[in-house]
């Protein structure tokens, strides 16, 4: 600190003060106070910049008896990204005949920061925990959910709710149901049975059958015959019948000749087959709504000479998230924080718990195609 002293003239001066008898006033130092300097800030971290390039893991079967399918997944994956028109996006296939892991631990290697894929639960579940890149899967199976691992695969347990509504709205609230004795089937009974003790629904009861007991002329028959004809004496409403193709064929034939119900439907029946059974006309269904696929199934037979499985949309929808997300992380907040994405099968959303919400429409199986009843919502 600076000090300021004051003097009148000089040590003279002073001298004949003392002479003269004075005392010599004490000088007192005046002090000037400073503020202190503020402490310098600290600087907030840097978010950490992103790659120019996003590279994006694509696990699909590119050998083997699925190749047919994985290279459909693959072609749908090759539109989205030239439609996205996001040259950020680098795709990396891997082919998991081999093995998943060793796919994923490639892709991986590359740089991926997302995984896309794979199609089947054994293969989600042996790449869960090799890194903390998320995971976008096209299973349907439900248990491979969560711990960064999202199931894209279209869920039977919100299309069942869907369609129970709808028909609860129509004064429809008394139904029985048929169900495979599969891991579908399973999944599809609790559903049921969770909306019945919620009172969405009067569930009088479900019959299981094996695929080999709806084979024309199989003594299984008979059995499903006269356990949809008790519910009938029960009052039943509805019959809900969550199965597909060709045994879904077998099961309108065998309940014809006793006089068919109201019948239910899941996301199974959305597929041609389903037009060729003449007894499921004027039943419903919940699926996604039908002309954005059908638009897309043209572009893609355009481009590749073939028609589209029906999972190959999801390999457009999962492109369709690494693009909207491209500007920032593929973190699960990212991934679960926005209020939905829009691809081929309409309005999704993904959640925390590593599942997928969709918007689904009613459609009605009529002579000239599936119709909507019910249009799928545009928000969530």
């Amino acid at each position: 600190m600076r000090r300021a002293f004051k003097c009148l003239v000089g040590g003279v001066f002073l001298l004949g003060l003392t002479s003269c008898g004075h005392k010599t006033p004490e000088i007192q130092p005046t002090v000037e106070k400073v503020a202190p300097l503020p402490a310098p800030a600290e600087k907030a971290p840097q978010p950490r910049p992103l790659p120019s390039t996003r590279k994006i893991g694509l696990l699909l079967p590119l050998s083997g008896q699925h190749t047919e399918l994985g290279q459909a997944l693959l072609n749908a994956a090759e539109i989205a990204i030239f439609e996205s028109n996001n040259p950020s996006l680098e795709l990396l296939p891997q082919d998991t005949a081999p093995g998943a892991k060793v796919a994923a631990q490639r892709a991986l290697k590359e740089g991926a920061e997302l995984l896309l894929g794979p199609v089947f639960a054994q293969d989600v579940t042996a790449i869960k925990g090799l890194s903390d890149v998320s995971i976008l899967c096209f299973s349907t199976d439900q248990r491979v959910a969560g711990h960064g691992t999202y199931v894209l695969g279209f869920l039977p347990s919100q299309q069942i709710e869907r369609i129970i509504a709808f028909a609860k709205g129509r004064g429809i609230t008394k139904i029985a149901a048929l169900t495979p004795e599969d891991p579908y089937g399973q999944v599809v009974d609790k559903t049921l049975a969770r909306l019945a003790a919620q009172g969405e629904v009067e569930l009088l009861g479900i019959t299981h059958y094996a695929h080999e007991d709806v084979l024309e002329g199989n003594p299984g028959n008979q059995g499903i015959i006269d356990e949809v004809e008790s519910y009938k004496n029960r009052g039943m409403q509805a019959l809900l019948i969550p199965e597909g193709g060709e045994h879904l064929h077998n099961l309108a034939r065998i309940l014809s000749a006793e006089g068919l119900p109201v019948l239910l439907g899941s996301g199974q029946w959305d597929a041609p087959e389903t037009l060729t059974v003449p007894e499921l006309k004027g039943a419903f269904f919940a699926s996604a709504d039908p002309l954005e696929r059908q638009e897309f199934e043209n572009r893609f037979q355009k481009q590749y000479g073939t028609v589209p499985p029906r999972i190959a949309s999801l390999g457009y929808d999962a492109v369709a998230v690494a693009s909207a997300l491209s500007d920032t992380t593929y973190s699960s907040q990212a991934l679960t924080g926005s209020q939905g994405f829009t691809g081929i099968e309409g309005l999704f959303r993904l959640t925390p718990e590593g599942l997928n919400e969709r918007g689904l429409a009613i459609l009605e199986v009529t002579p000239s195609g599936f119709r909507a009843l019910e249009p799928a919502p545009r928000a969530f």
